[in-house]
């Protein structure tokens, strides 16, 4: 036994020696590439992730680079001073490796919701190790004269992976081809049922004048912009206070320090700075308040919207842009936003109020609306709830007097739940709420905003509307002309795919359009004709965007940018009879007197929905999943008097695991019934397109392990009731909706009536 015992250490050991020979007969002495390549490529990171927050960005990146070097430099000589009092060898080579490998898996596993955090962290990994013995062959090659088969080989076999992962790097990603597809798909099904049908047919037309008055409402507007900087330094064309939010927000550690340092004021002297573009004919003007989100403190992201601004004022509004860089960088901070932008809107009233004033009485207080982009789409929100509060709900020692007339909020890619009042979700009722996302948003990846959608109600008692838009192709930053298609900091950035973006000119155009249309509607109330605010009585014809493409935006798309819309809303007469969110059983509605029965499903249940990433939507749902067979639910009501009234209800198709050209549609169709039995039914895709789920893929690497995430939303669906033929409308008792096909699975929720908004 011992004999066997030392025979087997004895191999281990030739095995070892020739290991080494091999080694140093190859690569002996090339430790240092790994050692100064390592230092570097932590330097150039350092350097261009942190360098940002310094400008200019160049003096920003050497300083960064230069400390990062010399930190990395002093952590290398003291760890090899202690693993050499500890094990009497320094090991400099393998730390270098350490570093490199670390470098990559920090690199590439920066945001690990997108591709996987240990598919990531293997590959990373593997190619770590791969480019460090790609360092250490060339270098055995060119320094050391080396000729060997091994260095061939090894340089051979590294040489197109560090390429390949070099030219990925670099490179914008992947097109994705789902798009062109599911649009090619929905436009053959649509010429299909309208040359079979001549009512659906006139249902999806646009005529000559319509299109002529769409196009015009997109242009910009006949009004002659002018612009004034506010703020509390004598550069701007108008002085401001300072503010104190500490109560709301906190600089902390070192971040903190260099932020004020940098910024000049603490958070207890925050200064009021924006700008506000406005049109010079005329005055009394519906406006629009916007903040931006969370991005570098360095970066003026309030100057990123004046596409915005100058469009909406070209078309009679005055767009204030509040600067909140006091905010950003911060955690938890979004009541600070909140309060910062309340009190913007108290100083720019002052303007409004000042004789002699360039501002004065341009702006109608009466008739407001806030926007915010990211985080600042958050901030609206609970800004909104601190105008009808009394108290800070935090903290009863601080009172609120703000009241302004707040009917419209506009959220752009906004965040949700990071700020609280009292732990509890921010509630909002009577007033209209709009928000837009974009599918590839590589920052806020689900659709947050529909969490608040949902937290928006509506006492029937002031007509409102509240409103969703989700867009393939448009990501987060590019809705700011100062942040670009990147959405996470470089260089972890390269890692993003930006190859399948809308281009910024076409994303910020949907955006334009959609908020200009909200807004015509909902501060202007669709009128072409107001008086000019200058006592005259004169009446100025304006350009008001289409109600209809904030609910049948279908109607617009060979005139919009080519991508896929989805929509939701509701208006305040909408009577819901089922939103699933009353109790857990399954048989009764909302309303009373309503029932609810499935039929021929497999399987049927209300569920708390969530997005692809786990987290709460914020609403229940009911779901179906068939197989085999046709399905269907069926909603039961007392006897109705539907004339007039439209069918409403949301769709969502939840089937999964089909590649981007493979989606197997849903089909669907509603019927009527009324006291008398008679039924009449409709096929759903004449009145809306259900989308299959969205195959996306955020990072370049889900591409090549195919990871794709499934974007699930809803699309409302509206049907006039009088198109449902041979039935009595002023008896309607029963809803049907039927789902086609062998096998399927999909969400119905809000399932109600409404009139014409």
């Amino acid at each position: 036994m011992l004999y066997r015992y030392q025979s087997i250490k004895g191999k281990f050991q030739r095995m070892k020696q020739r290991f080494q020979r091999f080694r140093e007969n190859n690569w002996k002495g090339t430790g240092t590439p790994i050692y100064w390549g390592s230092l570097f490529l932590f330097s150039l990171c350092m350097g261009v992730a942190e360098g940002a927050f310094i400008r200019p960005f160049w003096l920003g990146f050497f300083l960064v680079f230069l400390v990062a070097f010399i930190v990395a430099m002093l952590g290398f000589w003291l760890l090899e001073k202690i693993l050499k009092l500890l094990f009497r060898n320094g090991a400099k080579e393998l730390l270098s490796e350490m570093l490199l490998c670390g470098l990559c898996i920090f690199v590439m596993t920066w945001d690990t919701y997108m591709a996987g955090f240990w598919e990531t962290a293997a590959f990373a990994l593997c190619f770590g190790t791969v480019f460090g013995l790609f360092l250490r062959s060339l270098w055995a090659f060119l320094f050391h004269k080396v000729r060997t088969k091994a260095v061939y080989v090894s340089l051979t076999l590294t040489v197109v992976p560090v390429l390949a992962v070099a030219a990925l790097l670099l490179s914008d990603g992947f097109e994705d081809s789902y798009i062109e597809a599911y649009l090619e798909f929905a436009s053959e099904k649509r010429a299909l049922q309208n040359g079979m049908d001549g009512q659906a047919a006139a249902l999806n037309g646009i005529t000559a004048q319509e299109k002529a008055d769409f196009m015009d409402s997109m242009e910009f507007g006949d009004y002659t912009i002018a612009s004034v900087a506010y703020g509390v330094d004598g550069t701007k064309d108008l002085l401001s206070e300072t503010v104190d939010i500490s109560m709301f927000a906190q600089n902390k550690g070192v971040n903190g320090f260099l932020k004020e340092w940098y910024q000049g004021f603490s958070l207890k002297k925050v200064p009021m700075e924006g700008i506000i573009w406005y049109p010079q004919e005329i005055s009394g003007c519906p406006t629009l308040f916007l903040i931006h989100g969370n991005h570098g403190w360095t970066t003026e992201s309030y100057l990123g919207y004046e596409y915005l601004g100058t469009y909406l004022a070209s078309h009679g509004y005055v767009v204030v842009s509040v600067d909140e860089n006091a905010c950003n960088g911060l955690l938890g901070e979004n009541d600070g936003r909140a309060v910062l932008l309340l009190e913007n809107m108290r100083q720019v009233q002052a303007y409004n109020q000042q004789q002699g004033n360039p501002l004065y009485q341009k702006m109608d207080y009466g008739n407001l609306a806030l926007a915010g982009h990211s985080r600042g789409g958050e901030a609206i929100a609970e800004a909104c709830l601190f105008n009808g509060l009394e108290y800070y709900p935090d903290n009863g020692s601080h009172t609120f007097q703000y009241h302004f007339s707040i009917q419209s909020l506009i959220a752009i890619a906004p965040t949700c739940g990071q700020y609280q009042p009292s732990g509890r979700s921010v509630e909002l009722e009577d007033v209209n709420y709009m928000v837009l996302h974009g599918a590839n948003d590589q920052d806020v990846f689900t659709f947050m905003g529909m969490e608040q959608y949902e937290d928006v109600s509506f006492s029937k008692e002031k007509k409102c509307l509240k409103t969703s838009l989700y867009v393939a192709g448009l990501n987060h930053g590019q809705f700011n002309s100062r942040w670009g298609k990147y959405d996470m900091v470089k260089p972890m950035g390269h890692m993003l795919n930006v190859a399948n973006f809308l281009s910024q000119e076409e994303q910020q155009q949907i955006a334009k359009i959609f908020i200009k249309a909200f807004l015509d509607q909902t501060l202007k109330g669709g009128s072409k004709e107001r008086e000019n605010g200058l006592g005259s009585g004169k009446l100025l014809e304006e350009a008001i965007a289409p109600a209809d493409l904030l609910t049948d935006c279908r109607k617009y798309e060979g005139i919009l940018p080519r991508t896929l819309y989805v929509q939701s809303y509701e208006t305040s007469d909408m009577h819901i009879l089922c939103n699933f969110e009353e109790d857990a059983r399954l048989e009764t509605g909302t309303a009373p007197g309503v029932s609810v029965k499935a039929g021929h499903a497999k399987s049927w249940w209300e569920e708390s929905l969530a997005f692809s990433s786990g987290e709460p939507r914020g609403n229940h749902a009911v779901v179906l999943k068939w197989e085999e067979t046709e399905a269907e639910i069926c909603i039961s009501f007392p006897k109705s008097d539907l004339q007039g009234k439209r069918l409403q209800f949301d769709l969502m198709d939840m089937q999964e695991g089909f590649g981007e050209t493979e989606a197997v549609w849903l089909e669907a169709e509603a019927a009527v019934t009324d006291i008398h039995g008679f039924t009449a039914s409709l096929p759903v895709h004449a009145y809306a397109c259900i989308y299959p789920a969205f195959p996306v893929c955020l990072n370049k690497l889900q591409y090549l392990w195919g990871a794709v995430e499934y974007k699930h939303q809803f699309q409302t669906v509206s049907i006039p009731v009088s198109d449902f033929a041979g039935i009595d409308e002023s008896g309607v008792c029963k809803v049907t909706l039927r789902f086609l096909g062998k096998c399927g699975k999909a969400a119905v929720d809000n399932i109600g009536i409404r009139g014409e908004w």
